[in-house]
């Protein structure tokens, strides 16, 4: 008898530990474990979400002979040896973890057992190298940058190559994809999927289990089996991909979704492989369905940025997660937890938070980010925050998108410069700023937008490490040229904005 261990974001049939298994002397294992889920306070339809999907997929696992031995309990520990008690099992599969915590846990579980065999199974197609693949590509300690890797990964995978050159003739179309939206440009829907039985019952047990957890729990939109992943893949492809190159960095008051594809949740736990929604996004541009600054943008997304932070944090872990470049301490603010900011940006970037689990990416990195690295919040307390509220998160997805990306918090492992920006950027780039109590063309002013004041007090402030950054030398040069007194007046304001 062998037990094959699957885990909650490790949900796709077409994982060796699937494809491998034996009917007749195999037996599934899967665990709701209580204690795994408090690890951090993590947002209700993030647990809905894991839970359901695991219930359906050991239906289905079910549905096609298979034995599967589904277990709720306080802890993996707990269920482990019931399970063993009870299968007496000679050898256990599972599928190596992203996670360097899960990893740990695994490793320490395994050193526990006496007479059974453990076998650590590929992780492909979860992604699209092996974790010695990617560590590979990435040489030496770093800084690395995403573009060559993604160049060689266009090669590799013969994605949208024609000849050995990238077709249309550039390797990137991201000048082409950030084009802001006007107040009445409209997107077709996002497919969304109704609870099913199964779902509602997961629902319950988290509002009674977890009632104390962060998020709203209804609407719950999201899919949970592979077929409703499908569904979603198909309709973005065909109906949103159209328009998500040119305005992927735009955002609108009260349109939450635009034309993102909201498929990062079923990528992230195996419902759908990084490799057949970058295929099918190729095919689109191929027959002519989408142009290419929209399918190399959102291609770019997985073959580029996805695997690149995963190779990041393999290569960094553990250390990255304490790196802190600008010895940042301050605590997020209770409205990180429910949007009740009457500064109207954030408003709209944490309320879908709140309401879905999820914003885009330009919310994430160019509000949220650029708010916590102005105001100084611990990239610790933020990296927390983005694991424990987002649909799609993941700590091997979250540390370095947040801690690098949007904190640079490593100082530049994998970002060449800090991502902040005055107001001047998010009115440019959203509605937000016209329905705000804060004038974002005021920068002393009592109503003045806070980000204009803090945006040039955390240059002046940061001025010995980031001055010499030859991204950030114009900038630098313009607060230099200012007339002493503006400064002056300028980071007093910004002082009375960190203390209020």
């Amino acid at each position: 008898m062998a037990t094959r261990w699957i885990f909650g974001n490790q949900l796709c049939h077409e994982l060796p530990i699937v494809k491998e298994a034996d009917k007749e002397h195999d037996v599934f294992l899967m665990i709701e474990a209580e204690s795994r889920s408090t690890w951090q306070h993590y947002h209700k339809q993030k647990l809905v979400l894991i839970f359901s999907a695991m219930r359906h997929f050991a239906a289905e696992l079910e549905d096609k002979g298979y034995r599967v031995d589904y277990r709720e309990a306080d802890s993996f520990e707990d269920a482990w040896k019931a399970h063993a008690n009870e299968f007496e099992p000679e050898k256990v599969f599972y599928t190596l973890h992203m996670d360097y915590r899960m990893t740990q846990a695994m490793k320490k579980w395994e050193k526990s057992l006496s007479g059974i065999d453990v076998e650590v199974l590929d992780a492909r197609p979860l992604f699209l190298l092996t974790a010695e693949e990617i560590k590979g590509e990435l040489k030496g300690d770093g800084p690395w940058k995403m573009d060559p890797f993604y160049r060689r990964m266009r090669k590799r995978l013969d994605v949208l190559i024609e000849d050995e050159d990238p077709v249309g003739g550039k390797w990137s179309f991201d000048q082409d994809n950030r084009k802001s939206a006007k107040s009445d440009t409209t997107f077709t829907t996002a497919r969304s999927f109704r609870p099913d039985d199964i779902t509602k019952e997961v629902m319950e047990k988290v509002e009674k289990q977890f009632k104390d957890n962060p998020g709203e729990i209804k609407p719950f939109r999201w899919a949970v089996t592979r077929k409703e992943a499908l569904q979603a893949l198909n309709q973005f492809i065909k109906e949103r991909l159209e328009t998500f190159g040119t305005y992927q960095d735009a955002m609108l008051q009260g349109d939450d979704f635009m034309s993102h594809s909201l498929l990062s949740s079923s990528i992230n736990i195996g419902l759908l492989t990084p490799m057949e929604v970058v295929r099918k996004a190729e095919q689109a541009y191929l027959d002519g369905e989408v142009p290419l600054n929209s399918a190399e943008g959102f291609i770019r997304q997985i073959i580029g940025w996805r695997e690149f932070i995963r190779g990041v944090y393999l290569k960094k872990m553990p250390d990255y997660g304490d790196v802190n470049k600008f010895n940042h301490q301050r605590d997020l603010p209770s409205f990180f937890w429910d949007a009740e900011t009457d500064m109207n940006c954030m408003h709209e970037s944490i309320r879908p938070v709140v309401e879905h689990a999820y914003n885009h990416h330009i919310q994430r990195l160019m509000v949220i980010g650029n708010y916590a690295t102005l105001f100084g919040l611990s990239p610790q307390q933020t990296a927390d925050w983005f694991n424990e509220m987002y649909i799609d998160a993941h700590d091997w997805v979250v540390l370095p998108n947040v801690l690098g990306m949007a904190l640079y918090a490593d100082g530049g492992v994998l970002s060449t410069k800090p991502y902040v920006a005055s107001g001047k950027y998010i009115n440019k780039m959203s509605n937000y700023c016209g329905s705000c109590k804060y004038n974002v063309k005021h920068q002393t002013e009592e109503d003045a937008c806070p980000f204009n004041a803090l945006y040039w007090h955390f240059l002046d402030r940061h001025a010995d490490t980031l001055s010499n950054n030859h991204r950030m030398g114009l900038v630098y040069k313009q607060w230099q040229k200012r007339d002493p007194d503006v400064k002056r007046a300028i980071l007093e304001k910004a002082e009375r904005v960190l203390k209020e």
